[in-house]
């Protein structure tokens, strides 16, 4: 402390009033602001330049920070007993005049046994008489420490923490721990260059206590994270193998899992063939049976279909009830997607008498299939959040993939000249056909396949010719018009009078489009919503002699049991 405050006074340590003497400041002339500084006004220094300020930095209780110019021994010493006998010498006397002029000389015991001893930063046993001889040091020289605020001090670690947090930002957990150990250094150079350079001193201890737990706390929270991280990557890689690879080869999920941009959101503009696939009159006959048969029914169908998709590297995009929607060329491109669309068609067409023999011995109902395939430019792409998103397609060749399937009966693959035109060389088409489209001016050619010649060398079955057999007695029928799902209101009279092996013949009271679906139910009978029938109309024949009916040749797509029994009730 420079000053001690008793009752109404100040009372100055010794060496303080010995450099106000020294330097001519009077008591009014000294300005006290606890917590900052003492200020020594108008200080004049014997044989120096011009009055100054002189600013003394001290603590909130008084006290200034000592800047000890080292050891004992850096300092000049002389026996007080020689220059006290020297008195009595004119010779001595001078030669100490001369050599003591201009200095301030603080006389100190020092002898053997003495107890102002004690320890100071820079030496273990000081004489305490040399702490006043430093203070003097300092104020004359104007050599003063300052130590950093404790706001200052908290912006300081602000700074350093900001780093740190900065640092486990930006970089991984490696270069972010050598970092801090970085900054840790780089903070210790800096406290030492204040100290020895500008006389600021820093904390050393609470700072880099505080970078050392910011620096555990975050390793450790960086570990947990990444370790929760990682067991998310493996339960969303368990989640894409178990959920894609029932609709992707065990290949494309791999593909797609090992490339940075496989699951990225975004699209692109990208050639791709599209299979879409319905079974006829799935409608009408899950309606007819318990809801644990039609599951069965639909998961022994959709597991043999998908079996065949997926070995054929398809991508299934959509399951809707019975109808599936599958790409070639997307996510995955190659040169021979259209083949592999039409080959797997194919397959997925022969692999039907199978799963019907299947179903038969467990006593379920049979399927019949159509296969619709058009080729084109569409986007494709992760669509969606970041949360929940769904790889998938956008453009017209998706729905005319759709119009494509819906002209199709029962064990039956139409494409659409686009994609006929890429395959032309290795595909066996049965017939084309002319169809229109609603919005479409032009009529489609569509072509039958049976078949795909190359590597693939696959074909369906040959299909015998249809044999007609007049029913002993026409049952009366009544016809309703089907767009998609949706049942006309107005039915259309006839008859069928001839039956073959998937079709027969009717004579209708109104005309119909070729290709058009209709769902018949027998008039005649009791329960009529019982004996229904979902057919398509595929060819329209002159009506001969009965000029007010209409004479068209039915592909039935699905028969209830008792229209079924009916028929060759009437046939035998």
């Amino acid at each position: 402390p420079l000053l001690v405050r008793y009752r109404d006074a100040f009372y100055p340590l010794l060496p303080f009033r010995v450099a106000c003497d020294y330097l001519g400041v009077a008591a009014h002339k000294i300005v006290v602001r606890p917590g900052k500084n003492i200020t020594l006004m108008d200080a004049r220094r014997p044989g120096g330049d011009g009055p100054h300020d002189i600013v003394i930095p001290i603590d909130r209780q008084g006290n200034m920070i000592i800047n000890y110019i080292g050891a004992w021994g850096r300092m000049d010493h002389y026996n007080f007993a020689d220059i006290l006998l020297a008195s009595d010498d004119r010779t001595e006397l001078e030669m100490w005049t001369e050599e003591l002029q201009g200095r301030i000389m603080v006389i100190s015991d020092v002898s053997t046994g003495s107890t102002d001893v004690g320890p100071v930063p820079t030496d273990a046993n000081f004489p305490l008489g040399g702490v006043h001889a430093n203070i003097i040091h300092n104020i004359l020289t104007e050599s003063f420490l300052r130590e950093l605020s404790g706001r200052e001090m908290l912006l300081v670690e602000v700074l350093l923490l900001s780093i740190v947090l900065l640092l486990s930002i930006r970089f991984s957990a490696l270069t972010f721990s050598l970092g801090t150990f970085l900054l840790t250094g780089f903070y210790i150079g800096t406290v030492s260059a204040g100290f020895f350079i500008t006389n600021v001193i820093f904390h050393v201890v609470r700072p880099l206590l505080m970078v050392a737990l910011a620096l555990i706390s975050i390793v450790v929270y960086r570990y947990i994270h990444e370790e929760k991280e990682k067991m998310e990557s493996l339960r969303r890689h368990d989640f894409v193998r178990n959920t894609f690879g029932r609709y992707l080869s065990s290949e494309v999920v791999e593909e797609l899992l090992g490339s940075p941009a496989g699951l990225a959101m975004g699209g692109e503009l990208r050639e791709v063939t599209f299979l879409v696939s319905d079974l006829r009159g799935f409608t009408a006959l899950a309606a007819s049976l318990a809801p644990n048969d039609v599951i069965k029914i639909l998961n022994r169908y959709l597991e043999r279909m998908l079996e065949v998709i997926a070995r054929y590297h398809g991508t299934v995009n959509e399951i809707e009830g019975d109808g599936i929607l599958a790409f070639f060329g997307a996510p995955l491109h190659s040169g021979d997607d259209p083949q592999r669309a039409v080959a797997c068609a194919v397959e997925m067409q022969k692999a039907m008498p199978e799963l019907n023999a299947e179903l038969r011995r467990h006593q379920l109902s049979e399927l019949s299939m159509g296969i619709g395939i058009n080729s084109g430019e569409v986007v494709v792409g992760n669509i969606g959040s970041q949360e929940r998103a769904k790889y998938s397609a956008i453009g017209s060749p998706i729905n005319t993939a759709y119009r494509i399937e819906s002209n199709t009966v029962g064990g039956q693959i139409l494409i659409s000249a686009g994609t006929y035109d890429k395959v032309r060389s290795l595909v066996r088409v049965r017939t084309t056909m002319q169809v229109q489209f609603k919005g479409i001016d032009d009529p489609a050619t569509l072509y039958d396949v049976v078949g795909m010649a190359g590597e693939y060398q696959v074909f369906l079955p040959a299909k015998k010719a249809g044999q007609f057999v007049k029913l002993r007695l026409p049952v009366s029928i009544a016809c309703f018009g089907l767009e998609g799902k949706t049942v006309s209101g107005s039915s259309i009279s006839g008859q069928i009078t001839h039956l073959g092996d998937s079709g027969g013949q009717a004579s209708l009271e109104q005309p119909v489009g070729v290709h058009s679906n209709l769902k018949i139910l027998f008039a005649d009978e009791e329960d009529p919503a019982a004996a229904q029938v979902y057919a398509k109309v595929t060819a329209i024949e002159p009506s001969g002699s009965m000029a007010s009916h209409f004479r068209v040749r039915l592909e039935f797509t699905w028969l209830s049991g008792e229209a079924k029994a009916l028929l060759e009730k009437r046939r035998s």
